[in-house]
This record gives structure tokens, C-alpha cells and sequence, in this order.
């Protein structure tokens, strides 16, 4: 009786602690599942967290990126605008080019001599009858010809010229962008200078200057101080003038024959005959 009892103590006692374990096994299967419940959120919020900070950090790398982006296309819009500034200036210097190779290369027509006869005496004298006729640019009379009876076939026409500063015509200045000129007087090559017949008297305004406008007081000034200015160099840089001087070119003339005087710019003056 007494090992029965114990046995069956001892069995109560067993399944007591099996009953125990199961219980301990059942509460801490179900606190693991209970933490894994409360804690999944917050590794979900970990997880995510992570993910934030590593949006936030390519995020930056991305600002930092566009900021380079930036300050490179800023530093190209600069380079854009003084390379803008570089091809404005280069281009009004070749405007200033084209300007002074086009006035460089501008002829002015001033007159033009007809050749309407041509005699030799019994002693070999030859005389040339002439007529002198101060055109427009574009080959228009201005004011009345005149004729000459000339000593000779090879025929002088004196003028006066003032040059300016290639400056002025490199600039196309207003008043100095060219050289001007007033005839003086026209002779042969069997006359002395004093003798020959004067066309524009000094002090006056050229015909072919006339355009049927007033002459202006810088132009005026300078032809009615012409050879005063020729002899002081002072007063001629101070109005710009390079040279201021006498010239008589001169051509042997055929009876029929039409010669034409141009001047350029520069003060180059020429006489040649034309069809």
C-alpha cells in the first residue's frame, strides 16, 4: 500500500511537471510570438529608416551633383558671354575693316576734259582746245564747263589737296573720312605754271563739293587757310590733316579723246583717259 502510494506520488508528481513544462513551453511560445508581434513594427520602422537614409544620402549626392552641373553651365554661360563679347568686338572691328578697304578703294569722280580740237601751225606748235567740266560721283555736271586754248598736247591740271589722317578714314569720320581737293588751274607743257588758266580760285569751295549744299566751316576754314596750314604742322594736327600740298599731274591728250580725274580717299589722285 505504502509502494503504491508512492508510486502514484510520484506519477502526480511527474505529470504535474510535465504539465508544467507544457505550460512554461506554451507561455514562452506564446511571449516569443507575442515579441515578435510587438517587435516586428519597429524592425519594419528600422528597415524603412534605413531606407530613408540612404534616399537622403543619394538624395544629396544628387544635389550635389546638380550643384556641380550648375556651376559648370554657369561657368560656360560665362564663357559663352565673353566669347559673345569677343565675336561683337571682332566683328566691329572688321566692320571698322571693310569700312576703311572700302573708302580706301573709293574713288571720287571731280571732272572730266573733252578733248574738242586739236591743230599744229607750220612750225610744228601744237594747241589743244579743251573743256574742263566738274562732275558729280556719279558723272553729272555741276556748274558750267569752261574752255581752254592750250599750248601743247601734254596738259597739266594743278589742284590743291588736303590729306587727312588714315585714322579719320579708317573711322569714316564725317568731315575727314576724305581727302579734298580744290582745281587751281590748268595749263600746257609750252606754258609756265603762272600762266596757265585757273579754274577754282583758292578760298573757294570746289564745284564738285557744291551738291547744292553750304560749305562747312571746318571746310571753308581750310581753304581759306590752305598754305598756312601747309607751312605749320601744329595747326595741321590739330585738324587732323596729314599732308596739304600742291599737285599737277599731268597726260599727253589725243583730239577726241575724253580724260576723266578721279581722287580716292587717300588723297591719290588720278587722270586717265576713258572710253
Amino acid at each position: 500500500m505504502g509502494k503504491t502510494g508512492e508510486a502514484i506520488s510520484h506519477f502526480n508528481s511527474t505529470v504535474r511537471t510535465i504539465i508544467m513544462a507544457a505550460v512554461v513551453g506554451l507561455l514562452g511560445l506564446g511571449g516569443f510570438q507575442a515579441y515578435q508581434a510587438y517587435d516586428a513594427p519597429r524592425r519594419v520602422l528600422a528597415d524603412k529608416e534605413r531606407e530613408l537614409e540612404s534616399v537622403i544620402s543619394d538624395l544629396n549626392e544628387t544635389k550635389a551633383t546638380i550643384a556641380e552641373q550648375d556651376k559648370a553651365i554657369a561657368g560656360l554661360k560665362d564663357d559663352v558671354a565673353e566669347r559673345d563679347v569677343k565675336i561683337d568686338e571682332l566683328q566691329e572691328d572688321l566692320d571698322r575693316v571693310e569700312t576703311a578697304v572700302r573708302l580706301l578703294k573709293l574713288r571720287r569722280r571731280l571732272a572730266k576734259i573733252d578733248v574738242l580740237d586739236q591743230t599744229t601751225d607750220d612750225e610744228g606748235a601744237v594747241s589743244t582746245k579743251v573743256r574742263f567740266t566738274e562732275v558729280s560721283d556719279d558723272g553729272q555736271q555741276v556748274g558750267e564747263p569752261a574752255d581752254f586754248a592750250i599750248e601743247g598736247d601734254r596738259i597739266y591740271v594743278e589742284y590743291l589737296v588736303v590729306k587727312f589722317d588714315d585714322q579719320y578714314i579708317e573711322e569714316a569720320d564725317l568731315e575727314r573720312g576724305t581727302a579734298i581737293c580744290l582745281f587751281e588751274r590748268i595749263f600746257g607743257e609750252k606754258q609756265e605754271p603762272g600762266e596757265g588758266f585757273v579754274i577754282d580760285r583758292v578760298g573757294s569751295r570746289p564745284n564738285s563739293y557744291a551738291r547744292g549744299s553750304v560749305t562747312s566751316e571746318f571746310e571753308q576754314k581750310i581753304w581759306d587757310d590752305f598754305w598756312t596750314i601747309a607751312n605749320d604742322r601744329d595747326k595741321a594736327a590739330e585738324l587732323g590733316i596729314r599732308a596739304t600740298q600742291a599737285v599737277a599731274p599731268s597726260i599727253r591728250m589725243e583730239q577726241g579723246a575724253t580724260y576723266e580725274l578721279d581722287l580716292r580717299a587717300t588723297g591719290e589722285f588720278s587722270l586717265q583717259r576713258v572710253d
